[in-house]
């Protein structure tokens, strides 16, 4: 049942709203940094008046449609999306894992799906020509400093690296995004503290343990990898999959090495500063996480301890 709203709150949620498609438009950092504070707003408005919700949804939408650059109004939809899914998990009482999961998927279908749309729709160039315009102007101003840059880079490698990240986007916006939803949901947790929604249910990061499927499908995936064609769809398709898969062992590795360190009754706080160097060396944790599902060392340390 709807509860009351008053002109106050709505005039902040406008604000708030207001506030982070002007800064998200001025610089996507801004707008990350303030998606959590305006989801929660819109949490909850959602929870007091979902008429209201949709209300300030449509009341903004029309204007942004009409005055804003498309990727601005774009910005504005994939709040809105991720603060209902939001509301939803809350509603619906589900766990913050699978919480950060949806939040994710939200957010990364919205962004790609909604650059797709722009582009199709002709509001904005094809991501291809804006990457080659960007390319080009950088080896440029590589070429410019000739005898400096030779001396120093390689413009070929520096060109393939370049190609290579824009194939992977897809795989690098979900990570981006699997980042900005930990982030928003644990803000989440704190900013709603105090309101009378009942948060999720939640397990330590060391009890995080990713399904042994995902190893299976990795090994698979790159195995094939080696049997396709250079430069094709079937490539890029494989490579942005196993860049993803790649981040989820990462996480894995990143999990069980505190599990380990914990299991080993080290301080929680020295737990913390040994994951600093396992965060940062990318390849050694992701070995790790690859070991543990392997030889399943975290359910023999728990079978130790009984």
């Amino acid at each position: 049942m709807d509860k009351k709203v008053s002109m106050l709150q709505l005039m902040l949620v406008l604000l708030v709203v207001f506030l982070f498609i002007t800064l998200t438009d001025i610089s996507l950092i801004f707008g990350a940094v303030l998606l959590p504070f305006a989801v929660y707003f819109l949490v909850d408005l959602k929870h007091r008046s979902n008429y209201h919700f949709w209300l300030t949804f449509i009341s903004f939408l029309i204007p942004a449609v009409l005055l804003l650059a498309p990727d601005a109004w774009l910005w504005f939809v994939v709040l809105y999306i991720v603060a209902a899914v939001v509301h939803g998990t809350l509603k619906k009482e589900v766990s913050q894992e699978l919480t950060i999961f949806y939040v994710t998927s939200a957010l990364m279908l919205g962004i790609i799906g909604g650059l797709n749309l722009l582009q199709g729709l002709g509001f904005i160039q094809p991501l291809s020509n804006i990457y080659l315009d960007f390319r080009n102007w950088y080896m440029d101003q590589i070429e410019m400093y000739g005898t400096l840059a030779s001396s120093t880079f390689d413009a070929d490698l520096i060109r393939a690296s370049m190609d290579q990240i824009f194939i992977n986007l897809p795989a690098y916006v979900t990570v981006i995004s699997f980042m900005l939803a930990l982030y928003t949901v644990l803000m989440q947790r704190v900013l709603l503290k105090s309101s009378s929604i009942k948060l999720w249910n939640y397990r330590s990061f060391k009890d995080w343990a990713f399904p042994r499927f995902i190893l299976y499908l990795f090994l698979i995936l790159f195995i094939v990898s080696f049997l396709t064609t250079e430069g094709t769809a079937t490539q890029s398709t494989i490579g942005n999959v196993l860049l993803v898969l790649e981040w989820a062992l990462y996480l894995h590795g990143l999990s069980f090495s505190y599990f380990f360190f914990r299991e080993k009754n080290l301080n929680m706080v020295l737990s913390i500063i040994l994951l600093i160097p396992l965060a940062i060396l990318r390849p050694l944790t992701l070995l790790i996480g690859i070991f543990e599902m392997i030889f399943r060392l975290r359910a023999l340390l728990l079978m130790k301890r009984k």
